[in-house]
């Protein structure tokens, strides 16, 4: 019985040991994320836990950071203000999570998720919540123990993702606006967004829809319990939105444009009526008046540029003072759209481009006239192909992005996404269940974008397809706002 005992114990320690050994080497690795947008977490915390006065917290995704100037705020309602939003990947009710013990009598907090299905929910990101957790472990601790499975099932990914960039000797350090540094004390984005960078002024990856349908039950009940907890705690919670880009506003196809407007407007008052019958927590903003122009955005139909930064912000205090009746203590001068400045000839070649023959296109129309097209799916030779390469252009103009189920094909096993598109959409690369390989042809992971919001990427997408990228810009993409989270679940790979 004695050597039966011994033989267990051998069997679990040779079973345990690797697993040991694992986390410890992770613990002991250095931090390879903290030069990335997600590892500005610790010091929003750090602000967050630090305010022991009564204070007003602002909690939502990446919006916050781009959208809100908080010491503008804090100078017209005379609070301590906090911004915490960090980045949608991670989720709403993580940073609602890490807020809970920071919570103090007579806090104020203002809920101000991006409007989407996956920040109206309880996703949860557990790869992106390790990488954000990286640089201080301490974090752990706030995690609420419903996500500890996730946690446990992201743990490996995050690990064999953090010991390649280790021992490949590829620290993530993004360059541009998505580095940590961008970060001020505040937790405010400070790097320079003096315009609009987006081809059409909006992503088309990523349309904005006013519907209940894309606020989830268990979303409302939690939401509702977070109400309880922070008024048992003697504070307030109101509920906001977040500024969105005019242009990306999905209207119904099938009506004229003034009845589309019409649709659009009830649309609107319907979602706000939802939220308001639904929620617990007093709505304190129109969302038809955080609709802003797109020249008011920078990268996204969420993140706004300098100047829509000072906009959004006199709004979002407008509509806080009104809810606590108290007066504003300065006036906000709203800046003009900024313009966008000429840029020199587009030097990309925009003549016929043989490769068009294998796809179907969609007109993109901007002030009644034709621009360029969307890649919307594959002719019939197309669908024959077993590799495609998208085309340069088609009619002599450029693609602005490709569409769901593009690619949908029995035969195609390998896809080239050529430097001249912008935009991926979601759902892209569905119902192709032979495709292994898709080829990202940028070198700018800026120049090719994705949406990261509802990590909608692989949707349809055969499992064990991936993205290949240069080796020489793999760290470039892996560090990347838009496809980081895609290469924190595996799907990136060096070419």
């Amino acid at each position: 019985m004695k050597k039966a005992w011994l033989n267990f114990i051998c069997i679990l320690l040779c079973v345990l040991l690797p697993f040991v050994a694992i986390i410890s080497a992770v613990v002991l690795v250095p931090s390879q994320f903290d030069k990335t947008f997600l590892g500005a977490l610790s010091p929003k915390v750090e602000r967050l836990y630090s305010v022991d006065e009564p204070k007003i917290i602002i909690v939502g995704g990446s919006s916050v950071p781009f959208g809100v100037d908080t010491k503008l705020l804090e100078e017209a309602l005379g609070k301590p203000c906090v911004n915490f939003g960090l980045y949608a990947t991670l989720g709403t009710k993580i940073m609602l999570d890490l807020s809970k013990d920071a919570i103090k009598k007579g806090d104020i907090i203002v809920i101000a998720p991006e409007t989407d299905a996956q920040t109206y929910s309880l996703y949860f990101n557990a790869e992106s919540a390790w990488q954000a957790c990286d640089s201080d472990f301490s974090l752990l601790a706030k995690i609420d123990s419903e996500n500890y499975s996730a946690m446990v099932g992201g743990f490996w990914k995050y690990a064999a993702q953090k010991a390649k960039y280790f021992f490949g000797d590829e620290h993530l350090d993004p360059s541009g606006v998505y580095n940590a540094t961008s970060f001020d004390e505040y937790g405010d984005i400070v790097y320079e967004r003096p315009y609009n960078t987006m081809n059409l002024g909006y992503d088309p990856s990523l349309s904005i829809e006013f519907s209940a349908d894309i606020i989830s039950e268990d979303f409302i009940a939690y939401v509702n319990e977070y109400v309880s907890f922070a008024k048992s705690k003697g504070a307030k919670v109101y509920f906001s939105f977040a500024p969105m880009n005019i242009d990306s506003v999905t209207l119904d196809k099938d009506l004229d444009e003034f009845e589309a407007f019409d649709k659009l407007e009830a649309d609107i008052a319907n979602f706000k009526t939802f939220i308001e019958e639904n929620f617990n927590a007093k709505v304190i903003s129109d969302p038809a008046m955080y609709l802003y122009d797109s020249g008011y955005f920078y990268d996204s139909n969420f993140h706004l540029n300098d100047a829509g930064a000072v906009m959004h912000t006199a709004n979002l205090a407008a509509d806080i003072a009104a809810a606590e009746e108290m007066e504003l203590l300065i006036d906000i001068t709203i800046p003009d759209v900024p313009e966008k400045p000429v840029i020199e000839e587009d030097t990309k070649d925009y003549s016929y481009d043989e490769n068009e023959k294998y796809f179907v296109f969609e007109e993109v129309v901007r002030s009644g006239e034709v621009v360029g097209y969307n890649i919307v799916g594959l002719s019939e030779l197309g669908k024959q192909q077993a590799s495609v390469t998208t085309p340069r252009a088609y009619n002599e103009k450029k693609i602005y992005s490709i569409e769901e189920g593009a690619f949908a094909s029995d035969n195609i096993t390998e896809i080239y996404i050529t430097d001249y598109i912008p935009a991926i959409g979601d759902g892209a690369f569905a119902n192709a269940p032979k495709l292994k390989k898709v080829h990202i042809l940028a070198e700018n992971p800026d120049d090719t974008t994705v949406n990261n919001v509802s990590m909608g990427l692989c949707n349809g997408m055969a499992n064990d397809a991936k993205f290949y990228v240069s080796a020489e810009f793999y760290n470039d993409f892996s560090s990347n706002y838009f496809w980081g989270p895609y290469a924190g679940m595996g799907k990136i790979e060096k070419e």
